[in-house]
């Protein structure tokens, strides 16, 4: 056993213990802040697995995992917190630049112990890539940066690049300092524990603020409404970086059950490896977006479900975008040889704003409504009936203690009844203390005002309807096209289109087309169809193109003022999977998408 270092006096120890199945026996808002939490597991368990990761993912069985006990994961934190403590004021802000593994939450834990503001960021890549972590770091402030020794020398390099002059170090070069000398704190609750960058926009990142007591809270309460004890183990591929991997790593690793941990890209490349993991590692809670359960039903062979037992996936979490129910109803079908049951999807809603989760429930089959698709675009939320065109929506489950659910008109904050689409509103202890350096005095984000009085929201800027007490979301404001007064959802038409024609691709992206005199401008009555397509044979593809743009006339309305049939990977998404509508109709202005029909002219 490593020995313990450091003063556990003011922690609120609590003893765990292996309840059944169903209940918690560690209530995460007694801690003092997450640094309590976790060295609560580091005295009661020391031996016990914080951490696997899954570094030859071909091998979860034999020798392909590299394991931490939560006495190793106190002593590495403790050694880069000792680090911090000597160079830099407490608050400081420090960028966590890793790839998924044991490191990072090295690296993530050491900031907390030294009373840092812990920064995840991905590791720059490509050229967008490499100008957005850079104004991260600028916007943030960051006084150094954390990373691996086989990403040291690139970094240094972007560093020099982009002009950022700040200490970069590798905790696993070498010893960085002694992790007895590592000066415990007192840290309180309302402290800011890290910033999560959101995925939007490359050109305006936004830090979230997220405390100790936000965190603490939402993981309860997570745990709680979901609904798995804090014995079980969380884990998967999503990166760690982004806000959904991150709390996995967290919640998991304060609550006691441990986390394993493997690269996304280990699952991308072959989306097998994820569900073997679970198999063999004994991952009884794993998130995904809808795109993940997709690429499973797509890429995993029958002959990989047979040698799968998924009987131990007690949660499977499904977020981050819209809720596809055809794929879940597709997952459910194809892995229930492997002991997968459908009352085990969780279809889940949160954001960054919130510390990610709102809501979202397990032990049912997904709740899903067809939708009268025309009272739909009126603001109605009501069922289809007598055959009238419908749609399908996915609950994410009833409000639950983590926050409070308003539906509200945007323009008016009037508050709507049951069955009205407005605005997801949030109130409670899970909503995050605003952005790093943008103050917001009139409550336009945080701290908004219902039109009867009731204050303190936050405004997601989501849209979505309660309907007998269950949420469902409809996707962003932002992103809604108003037709002649009728709401029209671009992820409907993106839907149906991969629907009907089976010889596109995975992802598309529908957004307002721009008027020719005045580029800022929406055209109220047109819209722009891009989708993906690949293998097509070229001749097809003009002919596709006239059938697409039919079919949205015909079906939706709408005129369509322009259709692009792209190469596979151009339609811009975030880590989580959600088409970037936004940053697509950018692209589009400015004549940065490279279509194959029509063709781009070459430069």
């Amino acid at each position: 056993m490593l020995p313990l270092e450091g003063d556990l006096q003011g922690y609120c120890l609590i003893r765990p213990c292996r309840c059944e199945e169903g209940a918690m026996s560690i209530d995460l808002t007694s801690f003092s802040s997450l640094v309590a939490a976790v060295r609560d597991q580091v005295h009661t368990q020391p031996d016990g697995t914080a951490l696997t990761f899954l570094h030859d993912p071909d091998r979860p069985r034999d020798g392909g995992t590299t394991d931490w006990s939560y006495a190793r994961l106190d002593q590495e934190a403790r050694a880069r917190a000792a680090w911090l403590q000597d160079r830099l004021a407490p608050g400081s802000r420090v960028l966590l630049l890793h790839p998924n593994g044991t490191e990072f939450a090295a690296a993530f834990y050491g900031c907390l112990y030294a009373n840092m503001i812990a920064v995840p960021a991905p590791l720059p890549g490509r050229h967008r890539g490499r100008e957005r972590v850079a104004r991260i770091s600028g916007q943030c402030e960051a006084s150094a940066a954390l990373t691996t020794a086989a990403n040291l020398g690139s970094l240094r390099a972007w560093a020099v690049e982009t002009g950022i002059d700040i200490p970069i170090v590798a905790g696993d070069a070498e010893p960085l300092a002694d992790p007895a000398d590592w000066r415990p704190i007192d840290t309180d609750r309302s402290a800011i524990a890290f910033l999560q960058y959101t995925s939007g926009s490359t050109g305006d990142p936004k830090g979230v603020k997220v405390s100790h007591e936000n965190a603490l809270w939402n993981g309860q309460a997570t745990a709680r409404s979901v609904g798995w004890p804090d014995w079980m183990r969380m884990g998967g591929w999503l990166p760690l970086y982004h806000d959904m991997g991150l709390v996995q790593l967290l919640y998991s690793t304060a609550l006691g059950g441990g986390c394993a941990l493997m690269e996304p890209s280990a699952f991308i490349g072959r989306p097998a490896r994820w569900l073997q993991a679970i198999d063999a590692l004994d991952i009884h809670v794993g998130f995904s977006p809808s795109f993940g359960y997709d690429l499973c039903v797509r890429k995993v062979a029958d002959e990989e479900v047979s040698g799968l037992d998924l009987s131990r996936w007690h949660v499977a979490g499904n977020g981050s975008e819209p809720v596809d129910p055809a794929v879940m109803r597709a997952f459910s079908k194809k892995f229930a040889p492997a002991g997968f049951r459908p009352e085990n999807f969780a279809p889940v809603y949160g954001l960054a704003e919130c510390t990610v989760y709102v809501s979202g429930r397990r032990d049912r089959p997904p709740v899903v409504r067809t939708l009268d698709l025309d009272a739909l675009t009126q603001g109605e939320f009501v069922p289809a009936e007598n055959d009238r065109p419908g749609r399908e929506a996915v609950s994410v489950g009833p409000p639950t203690d983590a926050c409070e659910v308003l539906i509200v008109e945007p323009e008016t904050c009037e508050v709507l009844p049951e069955g009205r689409l407005g605005e997801i509103w949030l109130r409670g202890t899970s909503v995050s203390l605003g952005y790093w350096q943008r103050p917001d005095p009139e409550g336009r984000v945080f701290g908004a005002t219902t039109a009867d009085g009731r204050t303190g929201f936050l405004r997601t800027g989501d849209l979505g309807a309660l309907q007998q007490d269950e949420l469902f979301v409809q996707g962003r404001i932002k992103d809604l096209l108003i037709v002649r007064g009728r709401n029209v959802f671009p992820s409907d038409i993106e839907h149906e289109l991969r629907a009907r024609f089976s010889d596109l691709g995975r992802v598309g992206a529908v957004f307002a087309a721009i008027h020719e005199d005045d580029p800022s401008a929406d055209d109220a009555g047109s819209i722009v169809v891009t989708h993906e397509v690949d293998g097509i044979p070229p001749d097809r593809l003009p002919k596709l193109a006239a059938e697409l743009r039919h079919f949205v006339i015909r079906e939706f309305g709408v005129d369509v003022a322009s259709i692009l049939l792209l190469p596979a990977g151009t339609v811009a998404r975030t880590t989580s999977g959600k088409v970037r509508r936004s940053e697509m109709r950018e692209r589009f202005r400015e004549g940065r998408l490279q279509a194959l029909y029509p063709p781009t002219p070459a430069a």
